[in-house]
């Protein structure tokens, strides 16, 4: 069903448009952001067919829904105005039924994807490359904007009475209060008796020494995590986000090194000169006792910022990037 068709323009096919807590809406939220000021932006999310959703600067609009936030399928998808068959489409999480949508409705478009495509060929899809090293046959890379407050960098947490810690951004997601401490956490406190390690989980941060729980303290805001990390010894990060993992490039302009898994799209930051990765419990022990020594952790420390700030830094090149990549500068 359409009503019209648009000119030519950027739509962004999103299921996490709406799950601001997620790294993949973070990231879909910029580079529509970043190319709506090279062009025109739709933003398509599962919602009732004709309904539109006012969201900052976008009016996000809906072609159908299925229970569970998936897309409907094409035969009941019903468009206010149908994309140009010269748009150029970006698909946030490309599943099947994203690009069924794509292959009926994209016509000879070109598409990218944000997180990487496990579909056929014959959907004609690109991955954007948001991490160096990661997406192959890139011809650039887009980095992103990832901003960071520099103030967090002159005052620490006020629940926290030092510096200089270890601290955990663990793989669990939600746990009670007071529970006992992942094996690699219970490990770095006992490796580190001395050293405070401190974790976050939760949105709470516990600081545990010698595998003691000492206290609990909230995380309530970006901010205190930006403190957090400001003002650490190292950020050790054992599940990266998947996209750009951003917690790791935040860690890396705030000035602290990171410790992060192999494998991961973290292990690709640490790789710059800005980290470093393990592949074992003693693989992690050793690499933040190699970060104890302060000159390492300095020198690593300077090559994170020059690394994070040239590629994740700045907002402009970021818009100016995103623009080449989706042909918004022909």
């Amino acid at each position: 069903m359409t009503e019209g068709v648009t000119t030519p323009d950027v739509v962004v096919l999103s299921t996490s448009w709406r799950k601001r807590e997620t790294e993949v809406s973070f990231v879909t939220r910029a580079v529509a952001g970043a190319a709506s000021r090279s062009g025109a932006v739709t933003v398509i999310a599962p919602l009732p067919s004709g309904a539109v959703e006012p969201d900052g600067a976008f009016d996000v609009m809906g072609i159908g829904e299925r229970p569970r936030g998936e897309w409907p399928a094409v035969r009941e998808a019903q468009w206010i105005r149908r994309p140009h068959p010269e748009s150029t489409w970006v698909l946030d999480e490309p599943s099947e039924g994203a690009r069924a949508l794509f292959r009926a409705f994209g016509d000879q478009s070109t598409a990218y994807s944000i997180k990487p495509d496990a579909g056929d060929v014959l959907t004609r899809m690109s991955q954007l490359a948001f991490v160096p090293g990661l997406t192959a046959g890139s011809s650039e890379d887009l980095g992103m904007y990832v901003p960071i407050n520099p103030l967090a960098m002159r005052h620490r947490h006020a629940g926290l009475g030092f510096t200089g810690y270890v601290l955990v951004l663990t793989d669990r997601t939600c746990t009670p209060a007071a529970a006992p401490p992942t094996a690699a956490v219970a490990w770095l406190t006992s490796r580190f008796h001395r050293h405070d390690v401190v974790v976050i989980e939760g949105g709470r941060a516990a600081v545990w020494r010698g595998r003691a729980l000492r206290g609990i303290v909230a995380v309530d805001t970006r901010m205190d995590l930006w403190r957090l990390m400001a003002h650490a010894q190292v950020t050790v990060d054992l599940a990266p986000g998947d996209v750009i993992a951003r917690d790791c490039i935040e860690s890396l302009r705030l000035g602290t090194p990171i410790v992060v898994p192999d494998a991961t799209v973290g292990a690709a930051h640490a790789h710059t000169g800005a980290g470093v990765t393990f592949s074992s419990i003693p693989a992690l022990l050793d690499g933040v006792e190699q970060l104890g020594s302060q000159s390492e952790r300095e020198r690593l420390s300077r090559q994170g910022i020059h690394y994070a700030d040239s590629l994740y830094g700045d907002p402009s090149a970021f818009v100016t990037r995103v623009a080449r990549a989706l042909n918004q500068i022909r």
